[in-house]
């Protein structure tokens, strides 16, 4: 199953920390995950460095494809390789300015913490003309929201909590009030022989072509190995027109998997 996903996003992550693999993205995998519980498809993750050419280059192509929604992370600090506002800017020919009520947030922010707001911190209320800020509930990076054509970018800071924060509050209402279907995902375990798994696999593949369903089994080497019985991990993914639908669907779904389990001779764990 491919989800129709009727609003599709993709996500950019910025950094050379990413491309030098002195980092890993666990930003990407998270957005994915969360994005798709409230209804989100993603189409695409592209990791770029910190450069103004090409982060324009990746979001150009991003809206060319059509997308409802997308989202960069990283870029939005204070120091000067921070230039992931000034790159959105080049792509979608909008000027850079200090927006007012970021210049309020950050301040407000400082005093929060206890530290003087100086030219370098409010650097961060760099935005778009014709943006809107995106409170960061837990760092002085402002997001940033624009609308351009039928294409929403978002620029969230690359800090997993100032990401993860901003997301929930922000992100995920608009996706919600926007997205036609929406997910739910389980990750269950079949224990049973290795050899008897796949032909019961393809069979309920085969058998619902609406449902996304993947095994993360590594094969075993030897023939003796195929008769033992073992863990075999499957991830189940549903789409319907709401929650309750889903959970409906993935409940008579997963009662249909553990009886054809059963009826091989193994168990299903959910």
């Amino acid at each position: 199953m491919r989800p129709s996903g009727g609003f599709t996003f993709e996500i950019i992550a910025t950094g050379d920390e990413i491309l030098f693999g002195r980092i890993v993205d666990t930003n990407s995998s998270w957005i994915a995950a969360r994005a798709s519980d409230v209804g989100a498809h993603l189409r695409r993750v592209t990791c770029v460095g910190d450069d103004i050419e090409e982060i324009g280059l990746v979001l150009k192509e991003a809206m060319a494809r059509g997308n409802d929604l997308v989202i960069l992370t990283g870029g939005l600090g204070p120091s000067e390789d921070d230039i992931t506002i000034e790159a959105v800017g080049r792509a979608v020919g909008r000027e850079v300015e200090i927006n007012p009520e970021a210049v309020e947030m950050i301040r407000a922010k400082c005093a929060e913490l206890g530290v003087e707001s100086n030219p370098r911190r409010e650097r961060m209320a760099r935005l778009l003309n014709g943006s809107e800020p995106i409170p960061n509930p837990v760092g002085m990076a402002t997001g940033m929201l624009l609308r351009d054509g039928g294409t929403t970018v978002v620029a969230l800071p690359g800090v997993p909590q100032e990401m993860k924060a901003m997301f929930n509050e922000y992100v995920a209402p608009l996706i919600r009030e926007r997205a036609t279907s929406r997910f739910v995902a389980r990750t269950v375990t079949v224990r049973i022989v290795w050899s008897d798994f796949f032909p019961m696999y393809r069979a309920l593949l085969r058998d619902h072509r609406d449902i996304y369903l993947k095994n993360s089994t590594t094969p075993p080497l030897t023939q003796e190995e195929r008769r033992e019985v073992r863990s075999i991990g499957v991830h189940v993914v549903v789409e319907a027109a709401s929650e309750a639908e889903c959970e409906a669907r993935m409940s008579g779904f997963l009662e249909e998997f553990g009886r054809r389990v059963k009826e091989g001779g193994g168990e299903l764990l959910v």
